[in-house]
């Protein structure tokens, strides 16, 4: 007996020491991989540009990201989705492609993320958020921006839940607006859901599933429509709506020379209670859910550029084709990116950057 119990107990030490050491070369692969990414960036952005930084924004210190190679280079400022969804600190995977030809500007915006966190004291409730203050927070930071960088106009580039954001500002300020960007535009969230359910149905009949427990999710998400209801339909739709090419978000933020104490405290909140963070921003998702991009005017002022992944189905790519089809613009273009999904950005961050810059070329010519 005592002979086995010490094997027992050399074979738990031994494991116990690969568990250790494994854990030593996972900590020092981050070190390494992170400083590496840190001295890229510093080496990549010497003459121009590369700042994180608060700024007053209408009475709140507010977290933007600046990257540059040349300061004076035409400005991107980009809306993270969600709402309150920020995502600043992974950025750089598409934007370093970006920052030869541009000045990128990441935000996380009232109410979330570093920002949230900074003001917490004097607004610890978002009782300040507002999808209206959304705007004029956005339109501070523009004219921050076009003096920062001596612009005259901006670029506005928006995903998701920053494309509602984007849409909406580019019409109410065409002025300071030199193009506008939507990835994954966002139509209707609830219309959205309604199609992908509708497709998700008619793909699992065809392969003979039971359909009982989806169809029962919907049914409650039409009779209580809300951001609960609508994560649990698409945890039965997701999976007729597979994605080939993932984004990998995890290891971009893992290995982020950006990420900092503030953007994992929040994304640990994102992962929490849903009700209590929907709670948080409750203004903002009202919006959202009740959202319709057409209830707003189809003529754009400035020349359009909308890209979305094949298989996205967050934001329906054919029903931002329809949206595309109907809108008006002094120029407009629309690229489908294969195999990837809501997050083609970071997908697939050269395809991606590659129509960008072609759109954007294409104006300025």
């Amino acid at each position: 007996m005592k002979t086995k119990r010490n094997i027992s107990l050399k074979i738990a030490k031994v494991i116990g020491i690969i568990i250790a050491v494994l854990i030593f070369l996972c900590l020092l692969a981050t070190v390494g991989f992170r400083g590496l990414n840190y001295i890229h960036h510093k080496i990549l952005y010497k003459n121009g540009v590369n700042e994180t930084t608060y700024i007053d924004i209408n009475g709140q210190e507010q977290y933007v990201m600046m990257m540059g190679q040349d300061a004076t280079n035409p400005v991107i400022i980009y809306l993270h989705g969600g709402p309150a969804g920020p995502d600043t600190f992974m950025t750089y995977c598409f934007s370093d492609y970006l920052t030869d030809e541009y000045t990128f500007i990441g935000w996380d915006q009232r109410g979330c993320g570093r920002t949230y966190y900074k003001n917490i004291k004097e607004d610890p409730n978002n009782e300040t958020v507002s999808f209206d203050q959304a705007l004029d927070d956005l339109d501070e930071l523009v004219n921050y921006a076009c003096d920062r960088f001596g612009q005259d106009k901006v670029i506005i580039m928006g995903h998701s839940y920053g494309t509602t954001l984007g849409s909406t500002y580019v019409k109410q300020h065409p002025e300071k607006v030199q193009a506008y960007i939507g990835i994954g535009q966002l139509v209707s969230l609830e219309d959205a859901d309604i199609y992908s359910y509708h497709d998700a149905v008619a793909k699992a009949q065809l392969a003979g599933d039971d359909t009982t427990d989806m169809d029962n999710a919907f049914q409650n998400f039409c009779d209580n429509p809300g951001i609960p209801t609508l994560i649990t339909l698409r945890g039965y739709t997701s999976k007729y709506h597979p994605v080939e090419n993932e984004s990998g978000q995890v290891g971009l933020a893992w290995f982020s020379p950006y990420t900092n104490i503030d953007d994992l405290k929040w994304f640990s909140k994102q992962l929490g209670d849903v009700d209590r963070f929907v709670e948080l921003n409750k203004p903002l998702y009202d919006t959202l859910m009740t959202f319709s991009v057409y209830d707003d005017s189809l003529d754009y002022e400035v020349p359009v550029c909308f890209v979305s992944g094949a298989d996205d189905w967050v934001c329906p790519t054919d029903k931002t084709a329809e949206y595309y089809e109907a809108i008006t613009a002094p120029q407009k273009k629309m690229y489908v990116i294969d195999k990837c999904g809501h997050d083609v950005h970071f997908a697939n961050p050269e395809e991606f950057d590659e129509d960008v810059k072609a759109f954007l070329d294409s104006i300025e010519e």
